[in-house]
């Protein structure tokens, strides 16, 4: 091999390492780019949607998904101090918190050019301002443990109000202030004794009558071990999580949807402004919103689908929040106002409730 073509082999090999070199440090960001980030719930959301709806949207698009899982609150103050340059791309928040993002101005509103699985969404499943969009429909109602009710030879509740009713004493496992059943609870007392989220009065007038009533004031989370417990035989709870524990545990109970009306409960999906990679985040929303993973949805969570064109067959149906009569009776939250004076009501139910 003559000199020239030892210089060219040379030459062409120095070339070969620095393009694999500036492969290897280039590719990650570059893959980094076409990831989408979700932020979403942990525990048994996030199973799901990592065991059944990612896998399928990643196939589909050739787009990885990167999971980070947290609770609403937290990705509220996130995308609160990220503002300028968010890590998100698509948020899940509770229907509470996510009325706080919106209006912080932090959430990029829905279209349906963007996410066509947009237009077939029911009203109701809709934040203000197509600020976000519910990817599943619950009700708040009372729960109840038969075994223990027969035990005491009590009837089961029918409503909000029956709460106060003295046949429930020491039967009934209150939600604190701080969970949404316990909030809830506080605001179908005011609404079905007069009162409302503008007017609260009756609602804690209520719960001090309930008092004699209250067993124990708890986490949401414990609720569901002091029926099995038979520490309690009543509370508050959704009928998602209700059906949700008893296929995960075979333990009796059975949802009480109230005679004065059920609160929607709806975890939503939202897009980030200036997210990274919107498109990717209006993809993976849209997939979530398709009829196919409605369905992945409503068999795995037990929730009620918003996208209009799912039809259930009755033993799916069971259980949860589907279709037009039910959709009918739900009471939808007026989160801004509840948002307002949510803090001073926790302040009062502290002082005056769970003492």
């Amino acid at each position: 091999m003559g000199m020239g073509q030892s210089m060219k082999r040379a030459v062409g090999l120095l070339c070969s390492g620095a393009a694999v070199l500036a492969a290897s440090l280039v590719s990650p960001s570059a893959k980094a780019q076409s990831d989408v980030v979700l932020a979403c719930f942990g525990g048994s959301v996030q199973q799901t949607y990592e065991r059944y709806i990612i896998p399928s949207f990643e196939k589909k698009t050739g787009l990885r998904v990167r999971y980070i899982a947290g609770i609403s609150t937290h990705f509220v103050a996130q995308l609160q101090a990220q503002q300028a340059k968010p890590e998100y791309d698509l948020v899940c928040m509770d229907d509470g918190p996510q009325s706080i993002a919106a209006a912080r101005g932090v959430l990029e509103p829905i279209t349906t050019a963007a996410v066509p699985n947009f237009a077939d969404t029911i009203p109701g499943a809709r934040g203000a301002g197509n600020s976000g969009v519910g990817y599943g429909l619950l009700a708040m109602g009372l729960v109840y443990s038969p075994a223990a009710l027969k035990k005491a030879n009590v009837e089961p509740p029918k409503g909000w109000n029956d709460l106060a009713d003295r046949r429930f004493k020491g039967l009934i496992g209150m939600p604190s202030i701080g969970t949404t059943p316990g909030l809830f609870a506080l605001l179908m007392l005011a609404q079905s004794n007069g009162g409302g989220v503008d007017n609260i009065d009756p609602g804690f007038a209520k719960l001090k009558a309930a008092a004699p009533n209250i067993a124990e004031f708890s986490a949401s989370s414990e609720m569901s071990k002091q029926l099995q417990q038979g520490d309690i035989a009543v509370s508050v709870w959704t009928n998602s999580e209700t059906a949700r524990f008893i296929k995960r545990t075979s333990f009796p109970l059975e949802f009480v949807y109230p005679v004065e009306g059920s609160p929607i409960v709806m975890p939503m999906l939202n897009l980030v402004k200036n997210s990274p990679n919107p498109k990717g985040g209006a993809a993976l929303m849209d997939h979530i919103l398709s009829e196919d993973i409605q369905m992945v949805l409503v068999r795995e969570s037990r929730v009620g689908p918003v996208n209009a064109k799912v039809k259930l067959p009755p033993e799916l149906a069971e259980g949860i929040t589907y279709g037009d009569a039910a959709i009918s009776k739900l009471v939808k939250p007026d989160w801004a106002v509840i948002n307002k004076h949510r803090a001073a009501w926790t302040d009062r139910w502290n002082r005056e409730i769970e003492r």
